[in-house]
């Protein structure tokens, strides 16, 4: 008799089936039990693991022993003669047994492993359909209740891509600029290619040096195929090679290497980019053809001099650094940039940052004052004359308008790069995050994350927005996000402090500050803030700000901090006399608009002492006043001055 049929007479076979659909079954109902006993873990992992362990004795026991209608016996004994033991396995049940209703142990098994099956279809039925949405319910209640809920992230689309940073393989490091510079115009031809969702900078150069699973860069970017390649750069020529790699499978869609002279090198990203869309079975009409071959930086120099400034204006928004000094370095590169490629419009929008800067610090004279306005005014109508990208020059041109004396239609603006595709740029749109625009930046906040979701302000400048709106725990959920995608900073605390303060939540509040720097302006309004929501009266509040000693390292915030203390007290008296000297300043709408919005003190002076930031107002379409978040009349017990 052969093996198989050896082990069907001995019902091996069968008893490893009902075995199977009972433990199925004994896992399934304990999964549902135990959380509910509060059992830990590991109760769960030793059933898996007893189940798993008594297959084999339950297969053992199956072969040795036979159930027979006189009871247990051992396979031998079962049967009348050992040698004619497979005539006995294919004898016929007698027309006798038939009638009386006598079943062979075969049979009560094969009956023991339907029912089996019954009752682990109708488990599961009742789990999809009654336990699974209590199950769903009771979760996105405890997520509402901890605050900790991310935003939904849409479904991956098969022509979704992320451009990795090309990878350095010179000996100089200063060729890491260059291998940066060319990942970003790349990323930035795809971009512009309809049907194609690319995601930003931000997110793909997270994994800068990183070696990290494509499978897992493809999870948490939220994309079917990553774009990975080298760099090797020698003389004036360089060898870059590119690969577009599916990261489901891991599947090379293409790839090729290139040996170019510096002379043409970057004429290489746009042989890459149409190769990359080919795979990806999207379609180059002639004016996405065109689109695309609008580049940002032809000269290699002025390539290398935009990327350092761009790591350098980075390093001076982050925190722990002197602000105006490291943005001075970073429009040092910029400056150098253009002057060798003066049509590189990015790099005249980006030396406007330091500029902008300096109008909203008091240190600067009114010398200084003027002479940065000229500047920036300049570069941004160089910039918004040669801009190509859509994206771009509405962010431009929303900067040129608040740095004018005209805001006509701004609101309108700000609605229209709200709505625009693709993934936003750094600019001063947050200056008018105060004026009725929260609500409509909150409902964009997943596609903002979606299109760059390991960068913060896809997470930050949403969870600001929820602050002006009036839903902290929305911000606090999106804060938490931000720290799951990119670690906890300065920026996610203070949104994080501020939202329960509103909420009411101040241990929790105080717990967060604790241990943070307070040469830091903003942590030092954060005390001053979890001061007043605590008791503190005028006097109080005015104390425990004047006790900070003030820094150079973002000196903007401490002029914040002095006008959200004017509110805080009831002070109204001294926020019209700063607000009607900063409105006759240059650029004074764009100062008292970028201040409101930083500080979250609703209105604390009257508009009557801004009578040309009131004249912006009224030709912009933005709403006045902002909402008072944290009432100063409830927090501090006596706001007289």
């Amino acid at each position: 008799m052969s093996l198989i049929a050896e082990l069907k007479r001995r019902n091996v076979i069968r008893m490893a089936g009902l075995y199977l659909v009972g433990a199925w079954l004994v896992v399934q109902v304990a999964a549902t039990l135990l959380p509910v006993f509060e059992a830990p873990a590991w109760v769960m992992k030793a059933l898996v693991g007893l189940l798993a362990l008594g297959l084999f004795p339950a297969l053992v026991f199956s072969w040795v022993f036979e159930l027979t209608p006189e009871g247990l016996k051992r396979d031998t004994d079962a049967l009348p003669e050992a040698s004619n033991a497979s005539q006995t396995a294919q004898r016929p049940l007698s027309a006798d047994h038939g009638l009386r209703g006598t079943r062979t142990p075969a049979q009560r098994m094969d009956r023991m492993i339907i029912v089996g099956l019954s009752l682990a279809l109708l488990y599961f039925g009742v789990d999809k359909l009654v336990l699974g949405p209590q199950r769903v319910a009771t979760h996105v209640a405890g997520s509402q209740q901890a605050l900790v809920a991310v935003p939904a992230m849409p479904a991956i689309d098969a022509k979704s891509i992320a451009v990795l940073p090309f990878v350095n393989m010179s000996e100089d490091a200063e060729n890491e600029f260059f291998s940066d510079g060319l990942s970003e115009e790349i990323l930035n031809s795809l971009a512009r290619i309809d049907g194609l969702q690319v995601v930003g900078r931000t997110s793909s150069f997270q994994f800068k040096g990183k070696n990290t699973d494509l499978r897992e860069i493809g999870a948490r970017l939220g994309v079917a195929n990553v774009l990975e390649g080298s760099v090797r750069r020698a003389s004036d020529r360089a060898r870059i090679t590119a690969q577009l790699v599916r990261v489901a499978d891991g599947f090379h869609l293409w790839s090729e290497s290139y040996d170019r002279t510096l002379t043409d090198v970057l004429a290489v990203q746009l042989d890459i980019a149409e190769k990359v869309a080919g795979a990806m079975d999207v379609l180059l009409d002639d004016t996405q053809r065109a689109q695309m071959h609008e580049r940002g930086v032809k000269n290699v120099e002025a390539f290398i001099a935009f990327q350092k400034g761009m790591a350098l204006s980075e390093e001076g928004h982050g925190p722990g650094v002197n602000m105006l000094e490291t943005l001075g370095r970073a429009d040092q590169e910029f400056a150098r940039a253009v002057a060798i490629e003066p049509q590189l419009a990015l790099a005249h929008h980006a030396r406007t940052d330091l500029q902008g800067h300096i109008l909203l610090a008091d240190s600067p004279t009114a010398e200084q004052r003027d002479a940065a306005l000229a500047t920036v005014r300049h570069e941004l109508e160089l910039a918004v004359r040669m801009v190509r990208h859509p994206l771009h020059r509405l962010h431009i041109e929303i900067d040129r308008q608040l740095y004018s004396d005209d805001w006509q239609g701004l609101a309108a603006r700000v609605e229209a790069l709200r709505t625009a595709p693709g993934c936003h740029s750094d600019s001063w749109f947050n200056a008018t995050f105060a004026f009725g625009v929260a609500e409509a930046m909150l409902a964009d906040a997943e596609r903002r994350i979606a299109c760059d979701p390991l960068a913060s302000d896809s997470y930050l400048y949403p969870a600001s927005a929820a602050l002006w709106a009036g839903r902290p725990e929305r911000a606090i959920d999106l804060v938490t996000a931000a720290e799951a995608a990119v670690g906890a900073g300065l920026r996610t605390t203070e949104l994080k402090v501020r939202a329960l303060v509103m909420l009411g939540r101040l241990d929790e509040a105080r717990a967060l500050l604790a241990p943070m720097d307070t040469l830091e302006a903003r942590v030092a309004r954060l005390h001053v803030l979890l001061g007043a929501a605590s008791g503190d009266d005028a006097a109080a509040i005015r104390a425990r700000w004047a006790g900070f000693t003030r820094t150079d390292l973002v000196p903007e915030q401490w002029v914040v901090g002095d006008l959200e203390v004017q509110a805080l007290t009831g002070d109204r008296a001294a926020a019209n006399r700063w607000a009607a000297t900063m409105d006759s300043r240059p650029a004074g709408s764009m100062r008292l608009a970028s201040t409101l919005s930083y500080c979250m003190c609703g209105a604390p002076f009257d508009l009557e002492a801004t009578p040309n930031f009131k004249a912006r107002l009224a030709e912009s379409g933005l709403k006045w006043p902002p909402p008072t978040l944290f009432n100063a009349g409830a927090m501090a017990r006596n706001s007289a001055p």
